[in-house]
């Protein structure tokens, strides 16, 4: 079975709807089988113990001893049958044979039987299994007193032959209304699977961009969850493709202005100016260059953590330890700034569970945010909150006012056009955040000054 039957709706269906058939219909045909079985042993029983008394009433006894009148008549009559071998044995009470063959089944259990009962037993003579009824003819108040055993027996061939006509005249209708029912079936899941087809037609038919929700108009109301859940993807979907280009646009207009100010300067020292202004232009060019660098360096940190999202894979790390080697790294920049910076712990273990280089390029974020715009200090810290760990870094500066905190998350944004930088930094903070389940907070410093930007992580997983 190839993949696409095998995944196939309509496919699973009809298999799972006549897989419950099909044991229905060995049911039906074990039942008809042993029915008709019972049944037809039933009428060919009766006809047995007819034959055994017919013969039994041919027993006589005549000066003591036991015999059978039996004319040449009445013989075929009970004893001939044109598919079936008959036999019969008649012994009287020393098992001394009065009339019959003297290979015959013998008698169940260990007690034989009562004066007067009748038994019907199965057994095998001469390699073929036969049905014997066996009376046991009381002789008492005759002159040979005692018990005759009659015994008549016959092969099984034509039980054996109407019950398999039985059996096939049950199951063959049966077997036609099963195949009659599968049939439809196909036919009803066919026609109840049509409004997936419309469905689908309708969907192949989109344009590549056409992010619009799907109209449900005539959808049945098993799919509408489901196209819900669609629309509410395309809904998202749509947000994000227009956020996407809100960020590209942003992202050419942030690039277009260093660009101007290369080709501007370049223009200028290509014009003849003299030394000096040479030098200035060539430093200008060095400036937007540097800014246009880190423009894309920032974009391209920004592009690696969004494609992270669904490949990132945490692993146990000491957060302890990222922050001191990241507020190392840091040590030279900050004191080239004449920025005093250093790092505080409470001493206790802070594992927790993360990507470290995204852990890292997160805390570089918030350090480069405090250089530009902080003051003369900064702090790192770690500590711990229950089970969870938090990241501090605080400084001096001027801080954020608390009704712009919750903008400066969003790509491209600048407190000030004075101060140098993408305005991605925080976005990118965030959202290695969110990667890491864990929540960034901007509060005010000791006395409402500088700013401390927390990052809170959940418990380490067991």
């Amino acid at each position: 079975m190839n993949e696409e039957k095998r995944t196939s709706l309509r496919w699973q269906l009809i298999v799972r709807m006549l897989s419950m058939m099909l044991p229905l219909f060995v049911l039906v045909w074990v039942i008809a089988h042993f029915s008709s079985q019972y049944f037809i042993n039933a009428a060919f029983d009766r006809s047995l113990v007819r034959r055994t008394y017919a013969l039994a009433d041919r027993v006589e006894v005549l000066h003591g001893q036991v015999r059978v009148d039996l004319p040449v008549a009445a013989r075929e009559l009970l004893l001939f049958d044109q598919e079936d071998m008959l036999f019969h044995r008649i012994i009287d009470s020393r098992s001394r044979l009065i009339e019959g063959t003297r290979n015959m089944p013998q008698l169940p259990g260990k007690h034989g039987i009562k004066p007067g009962q009748l038994i019907i037993y199965d057994g095998i003579k001469d390699g073929e299994n036969v049905r014997v009824a066996a009376f046991a003819l009381s002789l008492r108040g005759t002159s040979a007193n005692g018990v005759a055993l009659v015994q008549v027996g016959e092969t099984l061939t034509r039980r054996t032959a109407m019950a398999e006509r039985a059996t096939l005249a049950i199951v063959i209708p049966m077997l036609l209304m099963t195949l009659t029912a599968a049939a439809a079936i196909a036919y009803g899941v066919g026609r109840g699977l049509a409004p997936v087809a419309r469905l689908r037609e309708r969907l192949s038919g989109r344009q590549a961009l056409d992010l619009s929700p799907v109209l449900l108009e005539g959808t049945p109301a098993e799919l509408r969850p489901f196209m819900d859940e669609i629309n509410s993807l395309l809904l998202r979907l749509s947000e994000a493709v227009e956020a996407q280009s809100r960020f590209v646009a942003d992202a050419a207009h942030q690039l277009r202005t260093p660009i101007a100010g290369i080709r501007a300067q370049a223009e200028a020292a290509l014009a003849g100016a003299g030394h000096d202004e040479a030098q200035h232009a060539l430093t200008r060019i060095a400036q937007s260059a540097h800014t246009m660098g880190d423009l894309v360096q920032k974009l391209l940190v920004l592009a690696r953590v969004d494609a992270a999202e669904n490949t990132l894979r945490l692993e146990r790390l000491d957060g302890t330890e990222v922050v001191r080697a990241v507020a190392r790294e840091w040590v030279p920049a900050a004191l080239a700034k004449g920025v005093d910076i250093s790092f505080e712990t409470q001493g206790q273990d802070a594992w927790m569970s993360g990507d470290a280089q995204l852990l890292r390029e997160m805390l570089a974020n918030l350090i480069d945010n405090s250089l530009r715009y902080g003051g003369t200090r900064i702090t790192l810290s770690v500590c711990r909150s229950g089970q969870g760990v938090i990241w501090r870094v605080a400084d001096n500066g001027p801080g954020i006012p608390e009704p712009l905190r919750a903008g400066v998350f969003a790509p491209f944004y600048r407190l000030s056009d004075g101060v140098e930088g993408a305005g991605l930094g925080l976005t990118i903070v965030q959202r290695i955040a969110y990667l890491h389940g864990a929540a960034v907070s901007l509060e005010s410093g000791e006395g409402g000054a500088g700013l401390v930007a927390s990052v809170s992580f959940p418990p380490l997983a067991a």
